[in-house]
């Protein structure tokens, strides 16, 4: 059988699922990554089933491909206005502090959609009306 996922892409921090109980298992990006882990992967993270509730599951990530970015600013580079400085402060407590802002920004880490969706969001409220510009986009699992 050939392998639908490049593990090769798959973090050691990513969690798997392993709930065959779960009526989401067969959409489950969790669940179905963990029916085809390599046979020299012998440990990782897991979703407990007791994740579970009401058949609702926060650890859900739907299997389908979605558009990862890299980088960001703003059109009309924004100036270093009070507004501007507080709006950065936000994004790093957002991003998990100083150096995973960089890395983000710069492009070294790939955004998920949630994220560039947040990231739109947090410019708007600070009153950006320009458009948030990402850099390299690509289509793939969301494994972050």
């Amino acid at each position: 059988m050939e392998k639908k996922y490049d593990f090769e892409q798959i973090s050691q921090s990513w969690r798997f699922c392993f709930n065959g109980d779960c009526p989401m298992r067969g959409e489950c990006l969790r669940f179905q990554t963990g029916l085809e882990i390599p046979e020299d992967r012998q440990w990782g993270q897991t979703i407990f089933s007791t994740a579970l509730k009401d058949g609702r599951c926060d650890y859900f990530r739907k299997d389908e491909k979605v558009t990862l970015a890299t980088g960001f600013c703003i059109a009309g580079n924004p100036s270093m206005s009070d507004a501007f400085v507080r709006m950065r402060h936000v994004l790093k407590g957002y991003l998990g502090g100083h150096g995973t802002y960089y890395l983000y920004r710069n492009g070294k880490k790939w955004l998920s959609p949630q994220q560039q969706e947040d990231i739109r969001r947090i410019f708007r409220k600070a009153g950006y009306k320009e458009e948030v510009v990402f850099g390299t986009t690509k289509e793939t699992y969301d494994f972050t």
